[in-house]
């Protein structure tokens, strides 16, 4: 009898933690779905930010992507840390989120040289980018302070704020490079697409006044500089027929 009673209790404890089991798996992958569904929500969330600031300019969408792709490259190879490249990637995205605003569109749009008084309004895009990003903060620790400084020359002569060197968050030294880079690499209507030797060649020029010198240095290595020049090529065609008024 106490052979039974003790098989009863060993098998009653087993059904107990089989139980147990089974809810905290089952609470595990709900709570799995919840994130994916987070996840899924907030990709959704940046798609949105990204087709309200190219709506009707496939350019601009074509541009940011590029620039988000250029940038993940670059911070593979300067091995930032895995948690931090997404962020560098919504930065990327959406670090001209702030010339959405009406007072800039007649200056985006221009075909003609600013004017010192369009200059200076320019200049004030990288704050009106984070401040419209800071809702991302929580998701992307530091994504303000990037898009807020991604105008900011490694020498101090940049804007807003004049910041230099390892002052300037490194996703924003990121940024500027990348941003240069694929400027430079895609036609327009008064030039064509500068070959990718010669955009890395300008790039150098301007290591150590506009850009941080390592992150130029990384961007002539090989692995880089393929990664680099297939994001170069993906657009040329929509690029060129863009540039010569062909509409899509």
């Amino acid at each position: 009898m106490p052979n039974s009673e003790a098989g009863q209790g060993t098998r009653t404890a087993a059904v107990a933690m089989v139980s147990a089991g089974l809810v905290g798996l089952a609470w595990m992958v709900e709570a799995s779905a919840r994130q994916n569904r987070t996840r899924m929500m907030h990709r959704r969330m940046v798609e949105l930010a990204l087709n309200a600031l190219s709506a009707g300019d496939p350019v601009t969408a074509r541009h940011s992507r590029r620039v988000a792709d250029l940038c993940y490259a670059l911070g593979q190879a300067c091995r930032m840390p895995r948690r931090e490249l997404p962020t560098l990637r919504v930065a990327a995205l959406l670090h001209d989120m702030g010339k959405i605003d009406d007072r800039f569109f007649h200056i985006v749009h221009s075909r003609k040289r600013l004017s010192k008084k369009e200059r200076s309004e320019i200049k004030s895009h990288p704050h009106e980018s984070a401040h419209i990003l800071a809702p991302l903060e929580p998701e992307h620790p530091g994504i303000r302070a990037i898009v807020s400084s991604h105008h900011e020359c490694w020498n101090g002569s940049g804007y807003p704020c004049g910041l230099k060197g390892d002052d300037i968050p490194l996703g924003a030294r990121i940024i500027a490079l990348a941003d240069a880079f694929d400027a430079m690499t895609q036609p327009r209507k008064y030039r064509d697409a500068m070959p990718l030797e010669d955009a890395l060649e300008e790039l150098r020029k301007g290591a150590g006044s506009q850009f941080d010198p390592a992150l130029v240095e990384l961007a002539h290595t090989p692995a880089v500089r393929e990664r680099w020049n297939d994001v170069a090529e993906r657009d040329l065609f929509a690029e060129r027929n863009a540039a010569s008024g062909v509409t899509e």
